[in-house]
């Protein structure tokens, strides 16, 4: 038999007779057909942002009384002074109402409504999204190596919706006007937004943009500064000097990279004491 609430609701009774003269036999029932809650859809409106004020209401379609109401976020408990929201129902439980003063990041996330009686459960869940501006996660900063080393300059941001981040080199000085930088194999922009140097090269000296925006606010920009410094190496690894006896020479030891430097001579592989040198 499919029962339906409200139609099959009342008292039956069933009756039986055994033979011709016999008092029939009869018993009565009382059907109660109890209706579990139906919870009608609900939805968060588009385009809020942090700031902002906004509501949702979980009404009860149907469903007998008495009736519990209560909320998750997440799939877990949703607690008012936590989240800084409100929750106001009606006494018989058929409509709740979540108040939002101050919309915030973490407000972001799945909100579910759940409805109870004594006999099922209902519920709807819906998404709330707060779109929030780009903020740094790291900040980049300028940075100095050495070349032919590995380098990376981070700029990592953080927003809803996810933040994009663009890489600029200037080509000016000061650094006012800049070119887009696009990946290759000497340079790369990791997925975290970071730009990153396979090996440095003295070229990649300068000035350095990076950008990050998601449609939401004006978007934060930086620009820093990379230094390369060359370590001291010679074009020529060995050389040869021939003279005659008794002759002056001059060894000349002229080496490429960053200056200051320190020399320092040897003879055969031991050290070589210019100052108590007298030749």
């Amino acid at each position: 038999m499919d029962v339906q609430p409200g139609e099959d609701n009342g008292q039956y009774s069933c009756e039986v007779a055994s033979g011709e003269g016999m008092q029939p036999a009869s018993r009565t029932f009382r059907i109660i057909i109890r209706a579990g809650p139906k919870v009608a859809s609900f939805s968060f409106r588009d385009n809020l942002h942090e700031g902002m004020r906004t509501a949702v209401t979980c009404i009860v379609l149907g469903g007998d009384g008495p009736l519990s109401t209560r909320w998750l976020k997440d799939d877990e408990p949703l607690t008012e002074q936590e989240l800084n929201v409100n929750i106001l129902q009606e006494e018989d439980g058929s409509i709740s109402t979540l108040t939002f003063k101050n919309l915030t990041y973490k407000h972001n996330g799945n909100y579910t409504c759940i409805v109870t009686n004594d006999v099922a459960s209902g519920s709807y869940s819906a998404t709330l999204t707060v779109k929030v501006p780009p903020r740094w996660m790291l900040e980049p900063s300028d940075i100095s190596t050495v070349a032919g080393r590995p380098a990376r300059i981070d700029c990592q941001a953080d927003g809803v919706p996810q933040p994009h981040v663009r890489w600029k080199m200037a080509i000016s000085q000061p650094p006012e006007q800049f070119k887009t930088i696009v990946s290759s194999s000497h340079i790369h922009i990791l997925v975290n937004g970071s730009l990153n140097f396979r090996s440095v090269e003295p070229s990649d000296a300068g000035y350095y943009l990076c950008e990050a925006n998601n449609g939401v606010g004006s978007g934060l920009s930086a620009v820093v500064r990379l230094t390369v410094h060359s370590a001291p190496h010679f074009l020529t690894k060995f050389m040869v000097v021939s003279t005659r006896r008794g002759d002056k020479v001059t060894i000349d030891c002229t080496p490429e990279g960053d200056r200051p430097v320190t020399f320092t001579w040897r003879k055969n592989g031991a050290l070589l004491d210019i100052s108590k040198e007298t030749r």
